[in-house]
């Protein structure tokens, strides 16, 4: 079952909802983006849910939809930056997702977000901290639970999201193929 169900594990604004929609797509599977799901039936975005009830909140909720989706086939699966925090999450996508890390650098990621006029709705800070001081600080923390997390590792910093679906496609090829 875990090569059926595809886990895009990473930061912020490293391409994980991008790059799940045209993964599904070249293989046939259904796309789901936790975020987004999660706010449709809150009926908020992340940002007024953060500020009504707290981060805590929202990771018990992210990680209640991981059990579910986690008993689903043939997924791509675009999960929210924080999932890897719970250790539950963790042992939830070894064992039933082919988990890809999204790799970018604080620079790369930097420039996204400010980019991205939907950046404060979609991303609310994660600390009082500086964007950009938050995203060097998070992204060194949470580097280890990546990649203590992930079946497979590709940095996006310089790679379209179409090169990317196309490496993870290839990878999952050469992980199907008998020894």
């Amino acid at each position: 079952m875990k090569l059926t169900n595809i886990a895009l594990i990473g930061f912020r604004a490293t391409g994980k909802s991008t790059v799940g929609q045209i993964l599904a797509l070249r293989l046939n599977k259904s796309f789901i983006d936790m975020d987004r799901r999660l706010i449709e039936e809150a009926g908020l975005d992340i940002t007024d849910w953060v500020g009504r009830n707290g981060w805590p909140s929202f990771r018990r909720a992210e990680s209640g939809l991981l059990e579910i989706l986690r008993l689903h086939k043939n997924l791509v699966l675009a999960t929210g930056g924080g999932i890897v925090l719970d250790p539950q999450n963790r042992e939830a996508l070894r064992k039933d997702f082919f988990a890809v890390w999204l790799k970018a650098s604080g620079h790369t990621i930097l420039a996204r977000l400010n980019e991205d006029p939907q950046s404060r709705q979609t991303r609310p800070a994660l600390s009082a901290l500086p964007l950009e001081e938050e995203v060097l600080s998070l992204l060194c923390q949470r580097e280890p639970v990546y990649t203590g997390s992930a079946d497979l590792a590709i940095d996006t910093d310089s790679k379209t999201p179409s090169q990317i679906a196309r490496e993870i496609e290839e990878a999952l090829s050469a992980a199907l193929k008998p020894v």
